[in-house]
């Protein structure tokens, strides 16, 4: 499978978050996508490097993780098809601190976030997608504290009940370390649900 034309990403972003730009905004949204291609357990930035864009996934499977003091790897978030991946990292100048990396092989399309600002302060209708993304992103984060509130039992319901593509794609540690849980208590909880 290809990936799509840049054109018609532009479009796609758009139409994601209900915008409907001029044709001379998508056309430099166009213009501003650059296709990459990742394959299976593949970092697309890791921690140290300097993190400059938000990235739109066409296809594949991709986690968000940080290192904890022991160095063991934290699941902080997932991103599937017709995501926007964001690192909080974006947002500052120090090195980053979380690593992206591949589940399944990925197209995805890299925004400069320098450049979307730009084109912010002087185009209205990327002023409107920058504050969609970015409201998406708070409203993500906001659902995943309130996720990690519930118990174990009721955060594994949940995932599965918003989320199910990704449990069932994504290995049952990267689950485990997202949901906060012991991969034990996860298989538990599974092995409950089966019956």
């Amino acid at each position: 499978m290809k990936p799509s034309p840049v054109k018609d990403i532009a479009k796609e972003v758009f139409r994601k978050y209900q915008l409907h730009p001029s044709v001379e905004s998508t056309q430099q949204l166009a213009d501003l996508l650059e296709m990459q291609k990742y394959r299976y357990r593949t970092q697309i930035f890791k921690e140290g490097d300097s993190v400059t864009h938000i990235y739109y996934l066409e296809r594949g499977l991709v986690r968000l993780t940080h290192k904890d003091t022991d160095g063991a790897d934290i699941v902080d978030a997932f991103c599937l098809e017709d995501g926007m991946l964001i690192s909080n990292d974006l947002f500052t100048e120090k090195p980053a601190v979380q690593t992206a990396t591949t589940i399944e092989p990925t197209f995805l399309f890299t925004l400069p976030y320098a450049s979307l600002q730009h084109y912010a302060t002087v185009n209205r209708d990327f002023t409107e997608l920058l504050c969609a993304i970015f409201e998406e992103h708070i409203l993500d984060r906001e659902k995943y504290i309130q996720l990690l509130s519930q118990s174990p039992q009721e955060r594994f319901e949940t995932m599965n009940k918003e989320h199910s593509e990704i449990i069932w794609r994504s290995p049952a540690k990267d689950i485990a370390s997202y949901l906060r849980m012991r991969p034990e208590t996860l298989s538990r909880i599974r092995y409950r649900g089966q019956k």
